[in-house]
């Protein structure tokens, strides 16, 4: 398939992606596959699916591969296989990039991964840039890494980091994908400092629509992304008609991304939360307006 870091550099138009996850139970898995049927995501232009990795031993990562593998084969759309390096030693990597490889995969999404306590060391890759150093020296495949807009919920120190961006890319990164954000300036202000530092490297904005409560203080939580006014207010309006708020949830998501679009961004990731009904309801917009703009 192809590497990732070429699609920015040939498509004409804004790259679009989303991401998945294998679900925690095997039975789940076919469930996710007919989603994607019904999606069909190549016909909606999609142009790599990115699938999540359990960090500390949290998820089936094998399912990761298979399903990663399966994305490719079956819709001919490339693939993006996260790797953490939480609970990860230089011999476990090899042999994580050797089974990747030899699944037909050519792009990782490298990650740190969540810790599974706040004591926890990680002597081998405490960060993420140590890695990506690493599966650079083992191998060839195209990197991607992400990018905070406003910070990374462990740092104390609000906003992007641009010096932590740098050591990424020297590291090896060849594509950022940002963690989702409700308020577009955030992410036009990381725009203008990577601007201003010459950092040129792609970059994806990721978007996350709103479709439960739950949803929002979990994921705002665990992130630490803030919350415009606006949005405060559409989650107090419609917390008690749950379908109500998904679809205000969803508008709010498309009005970001069509602001995005507007503003020139490389790409959009969507988080859809493997949700077939944010999927088939989003994707066929997102493409449309994409469409319209550049071809």
């Amino acid at each position: 398939m192809t590497k990732i870091s070429e699609i920015y550099h040939t498509k004409s138009a804004p790259v679009l992606s989303f991401e998945i996850f294998p679900p925690k139970k095997e039975s789940g898995i076919e469930s996710l596959y007919q989603t994607l049927d019904e999606v069909d995501p190549q016909k909606l232009g999609v142009d790599y699916i990115s699938v999540t990795y359990g960090a500390g031993g949290s998820g089936d990562n094998t399912m990761t591969r298979d399903l990663a593998q399966y994305i490719q084969t079956h819709f001919g759309v490339t693939a993006l296989h996260h790797l953490t390096g939480v609970n990860q030693t230089p011999e476990s990597l090899q042999d994580n990039l050797s089974k990747i490889g030899q699944a037909g995969i050519e792009n990782i999404l490298a990650l740190r991964g969540d810790l599974p306590d706040k004591d926890y060391v990680n002597a081998n890759y405490p960060y993420a840039k140590d890695l990506i150093c690493d599966i650079k020296k083992f191998s060839e495949f195209n990197i991607g890494a992400a990018i905070y807009p406003e910070g990374h919920v462990d740092d104390p120190i609000t906003g992007i980091s641009v010096a932590g961006v740098k050591e990424k890319i020297t590291s090896g990164t060849d594509f950022l994908i940002s963690q989702f954000f409700f308020e577009n300036d955030v992410y036009y202000n990381m725009q203008e400092a990577l601007k201003n530092n010459y950092i040129k490297v792609p970059v994806s904005a990721g978007v996350m629509p709103i479709i439960s409560k739950a949803q929002v203080e979990r994921m705002t939580y665990m992130i630490g992304s803030s919350l415009p006014a606006r949005l405060v207010k559409i989650i107090h309006k419609y917390e008690d008609s749950p379908e109500d708020l998904k679809k205000a949830g969803i508008d709010y998501a498309l009005e970001q991304i069509q602001d995005l679009l507007d503003h020139g961004v490389d790409g959009i990731h969507l988080y859809a939360m493997n949700r077939p009904s944010v999927l088939k309801s989003m994707l066929p917009i997102i493409n449309q307006e994409i469409v319209a703009k550049h071809f």
